[in-house]
């Protein structure tokens, strides 16, 4: 009968501590490198770390300044230049229920229900939502007021109604006889040219049932169909610009006439814009310096916390470890997981190798023909020599010292 060969291990003797004998040289920090490869370091500077802090404090008192509105582009609550609250607030004070919606569908239904809806930024909504928006004004009774829509706007929401220019000079403009009520009772507009919130004010031309007002030399500023009225400058209904001329008049009018308005702020998050909407079309004129500010601030942060390293410590290779640091180790990595048949193999095989090396037999030899090589040299069994050296197990740590202890006495009667 055929037995596998006896595995081959480092020799060891002793308690559990030394239950895996290994005599090799490995790879292990010697006390000099250790102590010459600490990187250098400096000590961080205190006036990055002032001006860090004094960053974050000036952040956070300009947001408390800033109040709890929402700033932007005609934003209804907004006091600020570009805000529109000096026009709510006088709407309100002439009994007009101002209501702001920020999602397609909730403008359409208010179109259907009949109120003045007024679209501040036509020109950033998708396809869907302007046919939404058309399909909601086509059958309810409401009113549609756009804020300098482009030619996507108004092929969906005014077809007679085309854009014929710009104007690029500050300019005051009167309303002329073909006019009507569409004037609303304005007698001169007043544009900021390309200085203004969108750059130049539109001009349009119109066809059909609709007319134009206010006119320039490619245009008419104001424009107005069936229900539907087309302002050709963002200006006019600015906290800045309302103010001008008769610009309020015009925007007071047209935006009071029926007592029930709907400011339709396009939102980034609404349902109906995923398919073309531009997330940065809607940001505050102010988003671009603050972003940059922020990164500004993260640098100097990154420099303020970081430590610069010292050069490369160059080691020469390999480094010789004592093997009793080796062997101490690994014994104690063995009794802290309590794995004593690994440490009884370690032990079997060291003493197994010496023992055919000391007899002249193959270090692959079997199990059997050592014990059979073994038996006339020593006063045990066959059997009694086949349990210490098999695979027998170790229910505890006194049967593996016992175990260590005997391998030693059968080491000492072969070299007697």
């Amino acid at each position: 009968m055929s037995t596998p060969p006896l595995p081959s291990a480092p020799a060891a003797t002793g308690g559990p501590e030394a239950a895996s004998t290994a005599g090799a040289a490995a790879s292990s920090p010697s006390p000099d490198r250790a102590a010459g490869s600490s990187p250098q370091t400096e000590q961080r500077r205190p006036w990055l770390t002032v001006l860090v802090v004094l960053a974050v404090l000036g952040a956070v008192l300009a947001s408390v300044a800033r109040g709890y509105y929402r700033d932007g582009p005609l934003e209804p609550d907004a006091p600020t230049g570009q805000g529109s609250k000096a026009v709510v607030q006088v709407l309100e004070g002439l009994s007009v229920d101002v209501e702001v919606d920020r999602h397609t569908a909730d403008a359409a239904a208010d179109l259907r229900a009949g109120r003045t809806v007024l679209v501040t930024d036509p020109r950033g909504l998708s396809s869907t939502q302007l046919a939404a928006l058309a399909e909601a004004h086509e059958q309810g009774p409401g009113r549609l007021v756009l804020v300098q829509p482009d030619d996507e706007a108004l092929y969906a929401l005014a077809p007679d109604i085309t854009r014929s220019g710009s104007l690029s000079t500050a300019s005051d403009l009167s309303p002329g006889p073909e006019c009507g009520d569409l004037s609303q009772g304005a007698r001169t507009l007043h544009v900021p040219g390309e200085d203004g919130l969108r750059g130049s004010s539109s001009l349009y031309r119109a066809s059909g049932e609709a007319r134009s007002c206010f006119a320039a030399e490619k245009g008419g500023l104001v424009a107005g169909a069936d229900r539907l009225v087309v302002l050709g400058s963002a200006d006019l209904l600015t906290n800045d610009g309302v103010a001008n001329g008769d610009n309020s008049a015009l925007v007071l009018n047209t935006l009071g006439v029926d007592g029930e308005l709907t400011w339709y702020v396009p939102s980034a998050g609404d349902p109906l814009g995923s398919d073309g909407q531009d997330l940065l079309t809607y940001l505050p004129d102010w988003a671009g310096p603050f972003l940059l500010w922020l990164l500004l601030t993260a640098v100097i942060a990154v420099i303020a916390v970081a430590r610069r390293f010292g050069p490369v410590v160059v080691e020469p290779l390999p480094v010789t470890v004592r093997p009793q640091e080796i062997v101490l180790g690994r014994a104690r990595l063995l009794q802290q997981a309590d794995a004593r048949d690994a440490a009884a193999t370690s032990l079997r095989s060291a003493t197994a190798t010496r023992l055919a090396d000391r007899l002249g037999l193959r270090r692959e030899s079997a199990l059997d023909g050592l014990v059979m090589a073994l038996a006339p040299h020593v006063d045990r069994s066959p059997e009694q020599l086949r349990t210490l050296l098999g695979p027998t197990p170790v229910p505890d740590d006194q049967s593996l010292v016992r175990l260590a202890q005997d391998l030693d006495v059968l080491e000492k009667e072969i070299d007697r």
